[in-house]
């Protein structure tokens, strides 16, 4: 077994395809934030956000983090058009791992600058590019991916075998935290009365912030059995989310029931940059595998002829 968990180890870098789906959301989530908050960018991180100064100051932050609170004006303006770029080349996968790396600086500062501004999607936002810095997110649909190819084997800085490794250490790490929110989550709700009971859900789509569609979904959130069916299924799904792990077939159905709750999440409760952020990191648990049959099932699809009704 020692052997075999060596191997697996050091040998192919694992999650590729999962790494690189959860790289293009990842870098889409900071650039769209950045940009659609473009207007209100100096009272959120800037001049404007000095009333969290206290805050600030309470906790120990690095010195180099204070970026955003060094700067102002048209220099801030620039400092958070580059966190927009790097965000992009994220994305895209151009020089990722500098990519990474930048945008994980970036996107520090800015916390600092104003920690009322974010949410626990944020947070796992920062762990994961922490991690993904460490990874070959590039490896898959990426600009560096084409570039290598077009480039052909070029001698690699590190042995094969040290690259993987840390790749796939951070992958483990990453999931690792996934398993832990999960599971957090759902030993606080349990100790809960109103998750314990099936209302839990009720209480926050009746606020106007968790409540998008107003009163059009009024009469659905009334209707006992939904309230009470989306509160347990989302006890149920996030305590034994690691057990249903350990087997492939229900590997599956555990990554459809998550995604489909944060879709639920996105979508109806209107906080929809935290369910990316979970559903970015999910992909990681989707196997190269996986990917691959999917790839090989839609190109088998698109060959077979439609039949004549």
């Amino acid at each position: 077994m020692i052997r075999q968990a060596w191997d697996w180890l050091t040998g192919d870098k694992r999650s590729t395809y999962g790494l690189a789906v959860t790289r293009m959301i990842l870098g889409f989530i900071v650039a769209s934030q950045l940009i659609v908050n473009w207007p209100d960018r100096h009272y959120t991180w800037g001049d404007g956000a000095a009333w969290t100064e206290l805050v600030r100051e309470s906790k120990s932050w690095p010195s180099f983090l204070g970026l955003f609170k060094q700067v102002d004006g048209h220099v801030f303006d620039l400092v958070y058009v580059v966190t927009i770029v790097f965000g992009l080349l994220l994305m895209v996968g151009l020089y990722t791992r500098a990519s990474a790396v930048m945008t994980l600086f970036l996107w520090l500062s800015l916390y600092v600058s104003d920690p009322f501004v974010g949410s626990g999607g944020d947070a796992v936002l920062r762990m994961v590019l922490l991690y993904l810095c460490f990874t070959d997110a590039g490896k898959r649909w990426s600009v560096d991916a084409r570039l290598r190819a077009d480039r052909g084997d070029v001698r690699p800085l590190m042995p094969d075998w040290f690259s993987a490794t840390l790749h796939n250490l951070a992958v483990i790490l990453i999931i690792h935290q996934v398993v832990m929110v999960y599971v957090g989550s759902a030993f606080w709700k349990v100790q809960s009365e109103v998750w314990r009971d099936g209302t839990a859900v009720y209480y926050p789509l009746q606020t106007d912030a968790y409540s998008p569609w107003h009163d059009l979904l009024h009469p659905v959130y009334a209707i006992a059995p939904i309230i009470a069916g989306a509160t347990y299924m989302a006890v149920v799904v996030q305590l034994f989310f690691p057990v249903l792990l350990i087997y492939r077939p229900t590997r599956m159905v555990a990554l459809v029931l998550i995604t489909g709750m944060h879709l639920g999440i996105g979508i109806f409760m209107g906080i929809l940059y935290f369910s990316l952020v979970m559903i970015a990191v999910d992909m990681i648990l989707v196997s190269d595998r996986s990917w691959i049959r999917g790839f090989e099932w839609l190109k088998n699809r698109r060959r077979t002829p439609v039949s004549a009704s």
